[in-house]
């Protein structure tokens, strides 16, 4: 008898020390707590998928469903993000927020703690590795291999039942809590590891950012992806779950959806042929709109093959159009609409560009000024100014992008820094650094 009593009290210790939400009272907050306060604080982390910044504008997959769900309930929408991903539902049982946003997987496991939403997305693990001639190709031939991932999270459970299924051992090794998946894809795509796991959704955005990545291996069958609640909060969940069924069958849902996942194949059979000798199709508007502004129609057109690959009818992230990838809040004040024709489109962008460069006239340098141009258009200049706030913290020269502000561009996608009291700018997602390399050595290459 006492060898189980060992065992039980074992047993709920060992639970305990896993998660001490387990110990603590959910706090109850619900929907007339949450109009009371006039406001949805949504927990969250600093992702493509969840939650981030691009061009100053707050963006994300599921940030933009719970944009839609809290403007439905008369309320205004709070991103916290988290930095540890392990500390996303301790904070919502604790009260610190209302839902988890987070591209949750619904697993039984974490049903113990938290409730559901419906469903709003399914989706499936892939692995992410290298394109090469020793990709693997099943599942199974992880056997042996080192897989980096985020502990207790649904690629972690994935891992250890494959490891059942296979009868044999998978190098798992654990991130640190402060790095999400697209951290650890970046690590990938660096050669710096091998393997990790994501979502064939979030795998297949960070495609379109790194063409080299393989992500055809599937790991898992679909799963469905919801938001998490405390168990406490019922009248919230009833009405989330209203919004959902509805919101999911919707006009607004399938452009969200093509917005963020479809835009990634563009529709290459609308793009003029290109002749011999020449860069595209649109090169003698390049050049008529660079002339009346003393500007290399070269690096145009670099950032036009960057963003849209010549194609004025893409759609991107968040609403962005056309050859430029104009965010809808910006292209109308340059007179560029999504209907617009591809010779409105360049002028318009040619304006932006220049008053972007023109906004860093303290940089005497022009190499220098193109790529804090270029990172700019990427990032919004907000960010690009709190990169060099950090590098001149940091001892390095806040006027030169090679290696001093580029250095800390990066670091501005990790909780710790963007936190920091210089930093005024929001969640950054990330990427800068890759764009301003990628469109300057193309520039380079076509001068």
């Amino acid at each position: 008898m006492k060898y189980w009593l060992v065992f039980i009290l074992g047993t709920f210790f060992s639970l305990s020390s896993c998660n001490d939400v387990t110990l603590q009272k959910d706090k109850k907050i619900d929907l007339k707590q949450i109009r009371q306060r006039g406001k949805l604080i949504v927990l969250t982390e600093n992702s493509s998928l969840s939650y981030f910044e691009y061009r100053d504008r707050p963006l994300g997959f599921e940030y933009e469903i719970l944009d839609t769900f809290a403007r439905s309930l008369g309320l205004k929408l709070e991103m916290r993000v988290v930095p540890n991903y392990g500390d996303l539902i301790e904070s919502l049982l604790v009260g610190k927020g209302d839902l988890v946003a987070a591209n949750l997987a619904v697993s039984l496991h974490d049903q113990v703690f938290m409730a559901f939403s419906k469903p709003y997305y399914k989706s499936y693990q892939v692995v992410v590795q290298l394109q090469s001639d020793s990709v693997i190709a099943e599942a199974s031939e992880l056997m042996g291999q080192e897989v980096w991932i985020r502990k207790n999270t649904a690629y972690h459970k994935r891992l250890r039942n494959l490891q059942e299924e296979i009868g044999a051992k998978v190098k798992v090794q654990f991130a640190n809590d402060d790095l999400i998946t697209e951290d650890l894809i970046e690590q990938v795509v660096q050669g710096k590891i091998r393997f990790t796991i994501a979502h064939e959704n979030l795998a297949r955005v960070s495609k379109e950012h790194h063409p080299n990545l393989d992500i055809k291996t599937r790991l898992s069958v679909f799963q469905n992806i919801a938001f998490g609640l405390r168990k406490n909060s019922p009248e919230l969940r009833e009405k989330l779950n209203s919004f959902l069924i509805k919101y999911c069958e919707s006009e607004h849902f399938s452009a969200l959806k093509h917005q963020y996942f479809d835009y990634l194949e563009p529709a290459l059979t609308e793009i003029l042929p290109i002749g011999r000798g020449q860069i595209s199709p649109y090169d003698k508007l390049f050049k008529k709109a660079a002339k009346k502004y003393n500007f290399d129609w070269k690096l145009l057109a670099a950032i036009v093959y960057r963003e849209s690959r010549f194609n004025p009818y893409t759609r991107g992230a968040g609403g962005a159009y056309g050859l430029m990838q104009f965010m809808p809040n910006t292209g109308p004040s340059y007179g560029v609409y999504p209907h617009s024709n591809p010779e409105i489109q360049i002028n318009g962008g040619m304006r932006f560009i220049r008053a972007v460069y023109y906004s860093w006239s303290e940089i005497e340098d022009k190499e220098q000024r193109i790529k804090f141009t270029l990172a700019s258009y990427n990032a919004g200049g907000c960010h690009i100014k709190d990169a060099q706030a950090l590098a001149q913290s940091h001892g390095l020269n806040p006027l030169i992008w090679d290696n001093n502000v580029e250095l800390m561009v990066e670091k501005l996608a990790d909780p710790a820094y963007y936190r920091a009291e210089n930093v005024k700018c929001g969640a950054y997602r990330g990427g800068a650094v890759n764009y301003v390399e990628s469109v300057f050595s193309r520039y380079q290459a076509w001068k």
